[in-house]
């Protein structure tokens, strides 16, 4: 044993056995087998050998751009075999995410030393893979022929050319889509990762540039492809316009720059909208500032009227003014104040205004329904003093009487 050691340690570098070792004692790590049933376990198995005994190894796992590190302990048999085990269900990792991990020894002597990062790619192994890729784009799918794959590649950069017709953008690093037969395909995927799936059926990951659509066979699939593909690029795109500051901008419209970006629209949307006008329920844009409503149905309602919404705003005021509302919004102005800034227009207003164009309401309609809850407000101070009166000329009459 101590001879196989020995020539395993000499003959280390050429086996692809790294040496990374801090102060005077030296370890060496194998490379790592990495094995994992997506969602389920992850497995890391690798050998470590050092000239005084180990007491403990730990294993530090980093998913690309994710805040937190996974630390758990790899035990270590006699053979100096190191074997580490993850719950994928109690410790999610983000999908299609490249992640970093490495080894943490403590020795019998009270040393501590860190081997050199190795690396492996958490993807959706479920599925068997086809991909097609440009310097641009790539795009994996697992149900359909090349041309579909193509068909998904082609309205990447369509909806890239209709994206930089309306907003400007930076210029592209590489943005990868993965393309599901199902909502439930997808939306499974999202769960077994820790991500919320509720109600989408698209996902962009924005840190990492990885965008999920469910695109199912059968007659509407091409208009998902023209609808999903843009969208989730917009989303993307967005961000790496305005980095952390994209979260500054209202849900609204934030997810309406995404909707006005489909090449193909939700057909369901002008008449959801003219629906909910006619019975008055319509949501206010104010209130779409920073969430959409958790109910399926007004959870769809709140992406008809922030995408009109848009489109109205785009109609308007053009290019120059959209850049400079999102510009307000990403220096940190809130709902109300950064429209006053770049549109100089209050936001109701600007839906009054939305509203008349949109559902040929008359401006006296507007105007009342502008000023009601100030009427109400009104109406209820003044009640009191309306009761003393009225009670007051009782008493007279009664008196007179």
């Amino acid at each position: 044993m101590r001879r196989f050691l020995a020539a395993l340690l000499s003959i280390g570098i050429c086996l692809g056995i790294s040496n990374h070792a801090r102060g005077q004692t030296e370890i060496q790590v194998a490379e790592p087998r990495v094995t994992y049933t997506f969602g389920s376990t992850l497995t890391i198995e690798t050998e470590i050998i050092s000239t005084i005994p180990i007491q403990k190894i730990t294993l530090l796992l980093q998913p690309e751009s994710a805040t937190q590190q996974i630390v758990g302990e790899a035990l270590l048999d006699p053979t100096g075999r190191a074997v580490f085990s993850l719950d994928l269900a109690q410790n999610p990792i983000p999908v299609f995410r490249h992640v970093l991990f490495s080894y943490q020894v403590v020795l019998e002597n009270g040393e501590t030393i860190t081997s050199q990062e190795f690396e492996f790619d958490y993807d959706d192994n479920r599925f068997p893979w086809q991909s097609l890729a440009t310097e641009e784009f790539a795009v994996y799918w697992y149900e359909g022929d090349t041309e579909f794959g193509q068909t998904v590649l082609n309205t990447a950069y369509e909806g890239l050319a209709r994206i930089r017709n309306q907003v400007s953008a930076p210029d592209l690093s590489k943005i990868t889509y993965y393309v599901y037969a199902s909502a439930q395909d997808m939306q499974s995927t999202l769960q077994l990762s820790g991500q919320n799936s509720a109600w989408i059926a698209g996902h962009a990951d924005l840190a990492s540039g990885n965008i999920l659509v469910s695109i199912p066979p059968g007659p509407a699939q091409s208009m998902e492809i023209k609808r999903q593909v843009p969208h989730e690029l917009a989303h993307i795109l967005l961000y790496r316009k305005l980095g952390e500051d994209h979260d500054k901008l209202p849900r609204w419209l934030n997810e309406g720059l995404a909707s006005t970006a489909e090449i193909f629209p939700n057909p369901d949307y002008p008449l959801l909208l003219e629906k909910s006008y006619e019975r008055e329920m319509l949501i206010p844009i104010a209130d779409l500032c920073q969430s959409f409503p958790l109910e399926a149905a007004n959870f769809q309602l709140a992406y008809a009227e922030a995408t009109s919404f848009t489109w109205y705003l785009l109609a308007e005021y053009g290019n120059p003014g959209m850049e400079a509302l999102i510009s307000a919004y990403a220096d940190g102005l809130g709902c109300e104040r950064g429209a006053e800034v770049a549109l100089d227009s209050t936001l109701s207003k600007l839906e009054r205004d939305w509203r008349r164009i949109n559902f040929n309401e008359s401006p006296l309609r507007s105007s009342v329904e502008g000023i009601l809850p100030w009427m109400i407000i009104f109406a209820a101070l003044l009640l009191p003093f309306f009761g003393l009166f009225i009670g007051d000329i009782v008493k007279r009459r009664r008196k007179h009487e």
